[in-house]
């Protein structure tokens, strides 16, 4: 009977010991998310180096072992974050002066034009009387004359095509002001749902 009671005895101590360790084990093992106390401690585990910290992603936080990717997608993420508003802000800051210079581009091109058509109609008319010249003289001063209106609406051309660059650079600069944001915050999203994956309790 003695014999039985110590074996019982025996039984109970060594499943205990079982129940106890059990815990104990799963309780060190290291992965995203486990309690940890102390600051900055870092440890290797077969997954990989975890570092004791408090995740970026997560407001008022508490510290726990995250794993070094985790926690370089989780603080790459909230840079990007805050570089997309200060971004952003720089855009919508822009707009209104980006559109006052297209406004003003454009005037000035109408203003060019109206000189460039004026000159034109000079030229033409410059270069027919040239052609029915019968003096020299006259053909000398109308040779002058033609070269100065050919100077002239070369240089109200190129200033056209200036203004022409100009406004498509103004324009390109809009409309990256208007689709730059949202591309902004889809980059931002992704780099946080890939980070929030990264830093998956457990992993």
């Amino acid at each position: 009977m003695l014999r039985k009671i110590a074996s019982i005895s025996v039984a109970l101590v060594v499943a205990g010991g079982v129940m106890v360790a059990a815990p104990a084990e799963a309780a060190a093992k290291i992965s995203n998310g486990v309690a940890c106390t102390k600051s900055g401690a870092t440890t290797k585990t077969s997954g990989g180096t975890y570092k004791c910290a408090k995740n970026p992603l997560v407001t008022n936080s508490k510290l726990t072992w995250l794993s070094i990717d985790c926690i370089t997608a989780a603080t790459d993420a909230v840079k990007a974050a805050k570089s997309a508003v200060t971004t952003t802000a720089n855009f919508k800051a822009q707009l209104p002066v980006i559109e006052l210079g297209i406004t003003t581009e454009t005037a000035n091109k109408a203003e060019i034009q109206a000189k460039l058509d004026a000159a034109t109609l000079r030229l033409t008319a410059a270069q027919a009387k040239l052609a029915a010249a019968k003096t020299d003289a006259d053909k000398r001063l109308l040779t002058t004359a033609v070269s100065s209106w050919t100077s002239a609406t070369r240089a109200y051309a190129s200033k056209i095509r200036n203004i022409d660059l100009t406004i498509r650079k103004l324009e390109a600069a809009k409309l990256a002001g208007t689709t730059k944001p949202a591309e902004l915050a889809a980059n931002v999203t992704n780099a946080r749902d890939s980070a929030n994956l990264i830093c998956t309790k457990g992993f």
